[in-house]
């Protein structure tokens, strides 16, 4: 979370706690008023003193806790002016598929997945008057696709723009849609068209817990052992429960048997159980250059055995641009079962788009994780981030 403080550093900041907080201790607000002091934003901190996580002192509707006056006169004072007129903007993340816009500007995808990008751009807008074209120019950081919306430079297009160095120009630049998109080839910039869907972006980027967005159905499976079936039903309830009474989440959770692929498309699943186990697994991950079956797993051309394997991944769901499908599953049902023991849902647990692990995790941590890692961008394996550890 501190790193991302620098995108704060041109806003006004207003940090709000209750001193007596049982919840969320007042510490965590008192380490970022540490990190918005050394990034010199602008920034309030109040902390009421005798009040806990949830409180009301004024006799005014609302609760102070949220409705405080103090932080609504300040949000008024700090209006930002709107996109348009933004000249320059400087902005980082550590994930396109969580944050990937500010004004006009779009990071869609990095070149190191999950290391910190950041762009800093300025815009010289042109005059029609005087035949000035606009330009832009700056400098990213791990940074591999890169959008800028058209509108923000009104009836003059950009016909330079430079980027670390590298200049390009020209009748190039002119290319229709609603953005200016480039991308980086071979370590230099060319401008390019809107990316396709089956590419990792903003829309759909990753990690695995991401599959536990957009209106997620569970899918337990139906076709293993009594042992396979009784532990996918009971793991696909449990987590919809879980999701229920931390996130005030309703999950569908359905047998495969039920499941039609053809509906609600734009939909994640989240399937619990193998290609063996799992009648819906064919029709949504059947394409998938990951693979898990009874007593083995194959990742692109590597092929892992043993009946202890537990693989947790995510896919772009087929038939939509937008949408994901991910796997809770293992080779066996001692596999399977090692799910049981991985807290993705619980806050500040976060996992890669692939893991697989067996069963020395549950005395040995680390060592018991075979692999992990990230799908390329355009979510093959060969162009991936993998880490191995084969035993």
């Amino acid at each position: 979370t501190f790193m991302h403080v620098p995108n704060y550093a041109r806003l006004g900041v207003y940090i709000l706690h209750g001193a007596d907080d049982d919840n969320v201790p007042a510490t965590e607000a008192r380490s970022m008023v540490e990190a918005m002091s050394a990034a010199h934003g602008e920034y309030v901190y109040h902390e009421q003193p005798g009040v806990g996580h949830w409180w009301d002192l004024s006799p005014a509707p609302g609760t102070d806790c949220v409705d405080w006056a103090p932080m609504f006169d300040f949000f008024a004072r700090h209006i930002q002016p709107g996109r348009k007129s933004m000249r320059e903007v400087h902005f980082m993340t550590s994930n396109p598929g969580v944050s990937s816009k500010c004004n006009w500007l779009a990071i869609d995808a990095q070149e190191r997945q999950l290391e910190m990008s950041s762009a800093d751009f300025r815009l010289d807008r042109g005059d029609m008057r005087d035949f000035t074209p606009a330009r832009l120019s700056g400098v990213t950081s791990n940074v591999s696709r890169i959008a800028f919306d058209l509108e923000v430079f009104g009836a003059v297009r950009p016909d330079t723009v430079e980027r670390a160095g590298q200049r390009l120009g020209g009748a190039a630049l002119s290319r229709g849609g609603a953005r200016l998109w480039f991308e980086r080839r071979a370590g230099r910039w060319a401008v390019a068209h809107e990316p396709s869907p089956d590419l990792k972006g903003a829309r759909r980027y990753g990690t695995f817990k991401e599959a536990f967005r957009n209106r997620p159905v569970f899918v337990f499976g139906t076709k293993g052992t009594r042992e396979e079936n009784e532990w996918a039903f009971g793991k696909a309830r449990f987590d919809a429960e879980k999701l229920w009474y931390q996130g005030n989440g309703s999950i569908d959770v359905v047998r495969d048997v039920d499941f039609d692929p053809s509906v609600d498309r734009d939909r994640n699943v989240v399937l619990y159980g193998n290609g063996n186990t799992n009648a819906a697994w064919k029709a949504l991950l059947g394409e998938s250059p990951v693979q898990v079956g009874k007593g083995r797993i194959r990742v692109g051309a590597r092929k892992l055995s043993g009946a202890d394997l537990g693989c947790v991944f995510i896919r772009p769901r087929p038939g939509s641009a937008t949408a994901s499908v991910a796997a809770v599953s293992g080779t066996g049902v001692a596999g399977m079962r090692l799910a049981n023991r991985l807290p993705y849902l619980s806050p500040g647990i976060g996992l890669p788009d692939f893991t697989v692990f067996d069963s020395r995790v549950l005395a040995a941590g680390d060592a018991g994780v075979a692999a992990t890692g990230f799908f390329g961008v355009d979510w093959s394996v060969e162009s991936g981030e993998f880490v191995w550890n084969v035993r």
